[in-house]
């Protein structure tokens, strides 16, 4: 079994500085609903509707898609577990999905699928 992990970088609005802020999604197992939320509409160029905010595609600065084959948590402990005892060091999900061996970045071949199969939201 696969796992899917969307990573937004967005403008923040929030404050009068201009900041950026990344909405997390992990551990995705049916990206089908994401498709319909995210991908498609980005993809598309659209508003980008999550459960709590919109999201205008010009605030989206840069989308990630990784895919594990555990669960990010069990990886960062697993991950932990094998740094000596007296390390501070604190894994994250960064961490894991900068590892080749851990995780693989399927953004490209998302989008080159959307591309190939010309699905468009407006048909939906």
């Amino acid at each position: 079994m696969s796992y899917y992990h969307i990573i937004l970088e967005v403008n923040d609005h929030i404050s009068t500085i201009e900041e950026t802020r990344d909405i997390e999604i992990f551990d995705i197992v049916e990206l089908q609903p994401y498709l319909y939320s995210i991908l498609l509409p980005y993809f598309n160029k659209q508003l980008i509707e999550l459960d709590d905010e919109n999201i205008k595609f010009e605030d989206v600065l840069h989308i990630q898609i990784k895919q594990t084959l555990l669960p990010i948590q069990d990886l960062i402990e697993e991950e932990q577990r094998q740094l000596p005892s007296d390390t501070d060091v604190t894994i994250t999900a960064y961490e894991i999905f900068n590892d080749r061996e851990l995780s693989q970045d399927v953004t490209l071949v998302i989008f080159d699928l959307l591309d190939a199969v010309k699905i468009d939201r407006s048909i939906i």
